[in-house]
């Protein structure tokens, strides 16, 4: 069973550079599993690093995407399908630049959880060791029937949110691999959710992705979200909810 890994990120080759080796160093059998990283078009310090690795590692697939267009915090999401449309594994998992494995074997692992149900849309769910209080994944993942179903990795920027949210209203509870991450948290602020969110820098730079994360945004976004209204509950975005109900209709269907 193939596995593909995926990151987006910004100006954070360092970090990048780390939270990758430690899944190609500990994974049994890289020749099935694709590493894919996605970042922006004037992001030339992430592509060369990622040039660098693939040269270095020997029968390991790395795959260099360039996004069309910088779409920032406001649309991660864009990010995560535009990988939905070149990964070519049985399942996807989303990681942060900030996120370092801990676990040998980690591949065989998901292999082992997830191949009883590959006829199946099915969603994992993983959690940092220092996120198990929260007591909720932090990171997320789906198989390829989820993916081919709804023809998306996401519906808006909150990721584990949407899939967490889908499985719920699925009445899925997520596939647990015994995978142990490592969320460093690098960078990471408060977001304020403001159109030029300034609390995105981190050393007073405002082209510093933070958190592992492609940001500030670069324009306005076609949507917003009142920070006085948030909650968990990410359906609740304007945009996320059109394609949060057509997701839950066509899975299931088949479910």
């Amino acid at each position: 069973m193939k596995i593909s890994v995926m990151w987006m990120t910004r100006k954070r080759s360092h970090e990048l550079v780390y939270s990758m080796s430690s899944f190609i160093m500990k994974a049994n059998n890289n020749e099935d599993i694709e590493y894919l990283v996605i970042s922006d078009p004037d992001d030339t310090e992430t592509f060369n690093a990622v040039q660098k690795i693939k040269k270095m590692c020997f029968e390991t697939e790395i795959i260099n995407l360039t996004s069309s267009e910088r779409y920032g915090y406001e649309e991660l999401e864009a990010y995560q399908n535009d990988v939905g449309t070149v990964f070519s594994g049985e399942c996807l998992f989303i990681m942060n630049d900030d996120i370092v494995c801990l676990s040998n074997g980690w591949d065989d692992e998901i292999r082992n959880t997830l191949r009883p149900y590959m006829d199946k849309p099915r969603w994992v769910g993983l959690a940092g060791v220092n996120e198990v209080w929260k007591n909720t994944p932090t990171f997320v993942g789906i198989n390829r029937k989820w993916y081919d179903t709804t023809g998306r990795v996401s519906g808006n920027r909150a990721t584990d949110g949407y899939i967490k949210d889908l499985g719920h209203s699925l009445g899925l509870k997520p596939l647990q691999p015994n995978v142990n991450m490592l969320h460093l948290q690098r960078g990471r602020g408060d977001i304020d959710f403001s159109w030029n969110d300034k609390s995105y820098k981190v050393f007073g730079l405002p082209d510093d992705g933070l958190g592992g994360y492609p940001t500030k945004t670069p324009k306005p976004p076609k949507y917003y979200h009142n920070p006085n209204e948030f909650t968990n509950n990410y359906t609740n975005f304007v945009k996320g909810k059109e394609r949060f109900d057509e997701d839950l209709k066509n899975l299931k269907a088949i479910i």
